[in-house]
């Protein structure tokens, strides 16, 4: 998928869905915490509804104690209920209970005897003497340790507020008063009416749930788990839909006067602000988010735009590579990895402008000592021929000579009558001879003077070969260079990409170079080849001139003894004819040395031709060489960028 899009959009693509995850994963995550910070607002709040419930609890408990320590405190009120004085009691406390009843919302005000014995209820005042010790606690144990308790307790007429006090003279204890708060549902009308929060009051009996008091009608808040939890005193916040108004309710445990487990208060509160609050925050954070995406993208893709220009400059200077020109240098602007990769390619430009101007050198050396070697051959060949007509010419002159001898042996026996005629023939004989012991030295100097030159070509070709192993080299430089300009692409990634076309492609141009340098080379081993056969054939065919040339020489000296024998023919036929026999031998014996030297002349010339082609296929292959050179567009040889930072290929 990202390489069949452009670079920039690649750029743009990954940093815009790192800077959008980055935002969403921000916002989710700020909601998230704004949601729990919430919810832990709610439960605080709710907590404090639930503290101001337990602190009116409290608050009427120290009330009704401070009553009860109130009356408990009155010496008239001590020997009244000393003495057992119910109706002085009624008289005095009757209307002031009513005003307290009415004002304060008491509704218990009564004496007790120990342990738990109604003395009198002035709520009730036709109602005593009946025993509460089965029931009522704190009256039991007020009356025992003589000392007060408040807080929740159940009674008769159901669960109140309570605060009991001893009441004793200077002598001994007389009992207990006590005063009951109201805790039914005006306690938690009024909760309501001051705070605007639903409460409810739950008690656990026998077992089962029941309500004792509720500021809303309906279906309990919290669920009976939650509710026996709380109980238990482990409270936690709930949310829920009532009436498509969204509540927040809490429970917490309620303890009587003596601090163990009594109920459970349930409060709830409308959190439609914080919902509000949550919703608008979103939004903002929503709205903020796209924002900030989108400006940071827009940046993001003009920071990408700025980069594939340059990575876009930095494929025109490679192109331009590729494409042979070497004059121009990569424009480098900036310290970064770009600016790195065009010092890279100016020095890459700079090594290739360098190698490829000592190839087209080497080349043009080349190809004009392969034309030297063309010329030498071809002279080589003239010679060889020349020297091979020449031997055919002695051939030619040595059987005729022996086809002579042959005819003086047979008429040895008229020698005498015709010994003059000999002689006259036999002078001429030495004097053809003379000329054929020339012939031969001039054949045995032309035939050095062709081994010098063969020598001499064998030379040029070593020097050839040492030109084409500096050829090699340069061209596993340059394949070295463009293998570590691929590495150089490939750690590049796809910004790389063409860059390491361009290696490629000069890693094929110098593999194509290796390849016609082995094809010379090889052209080459093949001329030192047949140079050697030549000059072995050449040495072979030296050894059959000078084999010759001896052997005309002895031909010589044979007819000068001819010529004297010739001289002394009158006066010894055997003379003449054993001398007429060893001529036919020894020209025998010369023809036989002239044919050898034929021999080898033709294989020298064969072998010179064949040198002659092989150098005009070196001289065909330079010059292509050359022609390739030729392509290349090059610069003055100059040196790279410098650059501390960056190391240039070896």
């Amino acid at each position: 998928m990202f390489k069949q899009i452009r670079l920039w959009a690649n750029i743009l693509f990954v940093i815009g869905a790192a800077i959008v995850l980055a935002i969403t994963t921000l916002t989710l995550v700020s909601l998230n915490n704004l949601q729990t910070l919430s919810q832990t607002a709610e439960e605080s709040e709710l907590r404090q509804f639930a503290g101001m419930v337990q602190s009116r609890i409290r608050d009427e408990a120290r009330m009704a104690e401070a009553l009860s320590t109130l009356v408990a405190g009155m010496p008239e009120v001590q020997a009244r209920f000393a003495a057992g004085d119910r109706d002085w009691l009624i008289e005095q406390f009757r209307a002031p209970f009513v005003a307290l009843e009415r004002a304060f919302g008491a509704v218990q005000f009564q004496f007790h005897t120990p342990p738990a014995v109604s003395f009198l209820r002035l709520h009730k005042p036709e109602k005593f003497g009946d025993d509460l010790s089965s029931f009522r606690q704190s009256v039991v144990d007020t009356n025992r340790d003589v000392k007060p308790h408040r807080g929740l307790e159940f009674g008769v007429g159901g669960l109140g507020v309570r605060g009991v006090v001893p009441v004793s003279d200077a002598a001994r204890h007389l009992g207990s008063v006590e005063f009951g708060m109201s805790f039914e549902q005006a306690f938690f009308d009024d909760f309501k009416a001051d705070y605007g929060v639903e409460a409810t009051f739950y008690i656990l009996r026998d077992g089962a749930l029941e309500t004792l008091a509720s500021t809303h009608e309906g279906q309990r808040l919290l669920p009976p788990e939650a509710i026996e939890a709380a109980f238990a005193g482990a409270s936690r916040l709930v949310e829920i839909n009532l009436g498509g108004v969204p509540y927040a309710a809490y429970a917490e445990v309620v303890h009587d006067y003596s601090g163990t487990p009594l109920g459970v208060v349930e409060v709830a509160m409308d959190r439609t602000p914080y919902v509000a609050a949550l919703t608008k925050t979103t939004i903002q954070a929503s709205v903020i988010g796209v924002l900030v995406a989108l400006f940071s993208i827009g940046i993001a893709l003009l920071a990408a735009r700025a980069i594939t220009k340059r990575i876009g400059r930095l494929a025109k200077e490679i192109t331009r590579v590729s494409d042979g020109d070497l004059s121009g240098g990569a424009v480098i602007d900036g310290r970064d990895e770009l600016a790195d990769l065009a010092r890279v390619i100016d020095g890459m430009r700079c090594h290739l402008n360098a190698l490829v101007a000592g190839v087209e050198d080497s080349a043009s050396k080349v190809h004009a000592a392969s034309r030297e070697i063309a010329g030498a051959v071809d002279g080589q060949a003239a010679t060889s021929s020349q020297m091979s007509a020449s031997v055919a010419e002695i051939t030619s002159t040595m059987e005729e000579l022996s086809a002579s001898s042959t005819q003086i042996a047979e008429y040895s026996e008229s020698v005498v009558s015709i010994a003059g005629r000999t002689y006259d023939d036999s002078l001429r004989g030495s004097e053809s001879m003379q000329r054929l012991v020339e012939k031969m030295q001039r054949i045995g100097q032309d035939n050095q003077n062709a081994l010098n030159e063969i020598l001499e070509l064998g030379t040029r070709s070593k020097e050839i070969s040492k030109i084409m192993g500096i050829i090699d080299t340069v061209a596993d430089q340059t394949k070295l260079i463009a293998f570590n300009a691929a590495l150089e692409a490939s750690s590049a990634g796809e910004a790389g990409k063409r860059f390491g076309v361009v290696a490629a492609e000069i890693r094929r141009l110098a593999d194509s170079v290796t390849e016609s340098t082995g094809e010379i080379t090889g052209k080459v081993g093949e001329i030192q080849e047949s140079i050697n056969r030549l000059v072995i054939s050449s040495e072979k065919g030296s050894a059959g001139i000078q084999q010759g040339i001896a052997d005309s020489a002895d031909t010589a000296d044979a007819l000068r003894a001819l010529v004297d024998a010739a001289s002394e023919a009158s006066s010894s036929a055997q003379q003449i004819s054993l001398s007429t026999q060893q001529q036919r031998t020894a020209s025998n014996q010369v023809v036989v040395a002239l044919r050898e030297i034929v021999t080898a002349s033709s294989e020298t010339a064969q072998a010179v031709r064949q040198i002659a082609r092989v150098a005009r296929d070196m001289n065909e292959l330079s010059a292509k060489l050359k022609e390739r050179m030729d392509q290349f567009k090059l610069a003055e040889v100059e040196a790279p960028t410098a650059d501390p930072r960056v190391t240039s290929p070896s």
